[in-house]
């Protein structure tokens, strides 16, 4: 859980961090700076993959998963770019981070429903503590509307299927090789945009380096830690750490000079560490006491002085 935890902790705080870098591309086309994002760290990815993948040939994907990446990079990369700056033109990015910020609690609701399960109660209370620290951190927003909050409902559902469907592909091909399938996927599709759209131009020397940043470090690098977190501790537990992205945002923006946390922050900061606590510390066993459950042989024994084990189990890692 410790180490899951970290990498989704340190992705999420890449991601935030390259918000700061995301503004000098505000005025550049948004499908032509993503394609020369996701070919960036498509090449980078691919190279890892080389030198530090397993040994022998690289395993063939079956059609469910060449689905499963097209609509990971096709909706879950793109289209979450794509919703996410088109909805800035009609409402203000506090909205549009509020209505993201709840991904926690969608992705922790969904995920048991999809496995006929029932939900965790205390990964929706993490997904509420959350996605309540996201929006005092950011500010309600001004009110949306109807452009803006259909734009922003696709970027979360989009941020929910980054997740979603993700998950099981890591298991069988490994966080390398899922990510270098995504960003190579995301590419064409980001160039078929760019034919639409006819909207190309070469990036200034300030652009490109915002790209270099973002395809290298916030897509190559969290990417591979974001979905191996996946891996290790679940959709429905990583996807609470999206909650730091406003904080590190914040972070950043105030080394840099360019901003200064605020009292909204501060409160933010202390809900989602709630939230993060909540929904990823594990339940203690109760110390052993001496007593065992009567039973037959082979039971698991259960320590308490006068109640059975709960029906219910406690949250332990995938």
């Amino acid at each position: 859980m410790i180490r899951g935890s970290a990498f989704a902790a340190l992705s999420m705080t890449l991601a935030g961090s390259s918000v700061a870098v995301l503004g000098t591309l505000r005025d550049h086309p948004v499908f032509a700076g993503q394609a020369l994002r996701f070919g960036l760290a498509a090449v980078l990815l691919h190279l890892l993959v080389r030198r530090f993948g397993p040994p022998g040939p690289a395993p063939r994907l079956t059609p469910a998963q060449w689905l499963r990446v097209l609509v990971l990079a096709g909706f879950g990369m793109v289209g979450f770019n794509v919703a996410a700056t088109a909805a800035g033109h009609h409402t203000d990015p506090a909205f549009l981070g509020v209505v993201v910020g709840t991904a926690p609690l969608v992705v922790g609701v969904l995920t048991p429903l999809l496995a006929c399960a029932r939900p965790s109660g205390r990964v929706v209370v993490a997904g509420l503590l959350v996605a309540a620290g996201v929006a005092a951190a950011q500010g309600l927003g001004a009110p949306a509307g109807g452009a803006g909050l259909a734009l922003a409902a696709v970027a979360l559902a989009a941020e929910v299927v980054f997740a979603l469907v993700a998950a099981p592909l890591v298991a069988p091909l490994g966080a390398l090789r899922v990510s270098a399938y995504a960003c190579t996927v995301a590419v064409p599709l980001c160039l078929a945009g760019v034919v639409a759209t006819g909207a190309y131009v070469l990036p200034t020397p300030g652009e490109l380096a915002a790209v270099v940043w973002l395809g290298a470090v916030a897509t190559a690098v969290a990417y591979v830690l974001w979905f191996t977190a996946l891996d290790l501790i679940g959709a429905e537990r990583a996807v609470l750490f999206s909650g730091l992205v406003p904080l590190s945002a914040v972070a950043t923006t105030a080394v840099l000079g360019t901003g200064a946390p605020g009292a909204g922050h501060l409160v933010g900061a202390v809900a989602v560490v709630a939230g993060l606590v909540v929904g990823t510390v594990e339940r203690r066993p109760a110390r052993l006491r001496g007593r065992v459950a009567p039973g037959g042989e082979g039971e698991a024994p259960w320590v308490s002085d006068s109640d059975p084990p709960s029906s219910t189990a406690p949250i332990s890692t995938p």
